[in-house]
């Protein structure tokens, strides 16, 4: 009787792990799920690291769109967007030391402000601080004929000395410089 029941709890517990394993063990898709896009201008690396929501037939940017007008965005999903700059740039004619930033934004029907903040590791707007901020300019957004469902990120006209950056989604457009010095021949 002793033997059945240490052979009872044994399969049990051996059946337990494996549900756990194989709970753990289970891959799914996240709903917004990590992006990444780099590129190299003159000799200056730089990284944007974010997630990509889908518009999922959602009013994005409206006054009661899912990101309100005037009100500060993490610009993506789950944790804030994330760029990084090897040297010292200029983004939109302002000055930025060379590290990691995070991207917030407040969109508007007719301006967006970007913002590079300092502080990492942020999940939502909750914990932005202005004083952190890093760089801070406005950009006129312009409109698609067609929906761009899933949120993207990307460098584009790229020269020696400068890259633009181009940020997507739903039937919006809104785009930033970001320059180099030269200092090699």
């Amino acid at each position: 009787m002793k033997k059945i029941g240490l052979q009872l709890f044994a399969s049990m517990f051996v059946m337990l792990f494996m549900f756990q394993l194989e709970t753990v063990a289970q891959d799914k898709p996240a709903p917004s799920p990590l992006g990444k896009v780099y590129q190299r201008v003159g000799v200056t690396d730089m990284e944007i690291v974010y997630s990509r929501p889908s518009v999922k037939e959602r009013a994005i940017f409206a006054e009661d769109g899912l990101v309100p007008y005037g009100k500060i965005w993490r610009t993506g999903a789950n944790a804030a967007t994330k760029i990084s700059f090897s040297t010292d740039v200029k983004v939109n004619g302002t000055d930025v030391k060379a590290g990691e930033y995070t991207i917030f934004s407040i969109p508007g029907a007719e301006e967006w402000t970007l913002i590079l903040n300092s502080e990492l590791d942020q999940r939502g707007t909750s914990k932005y601080d202005e004083a952190k901020d890093a760089a801070r300019f406005t950009v006129k957004p312009s409109e698609f004929p067609f929906i761009v469902e899933t949120f993207t990120i990307i460098f584009h006209n790229v020269t020696d000395t400068s890259v633009d950056v181009g940020i997507y989604w739903e039937k919006t457009a809104v785009n930033f410089t970001v320059e180099v010095e030269k200092t090699w021949e």
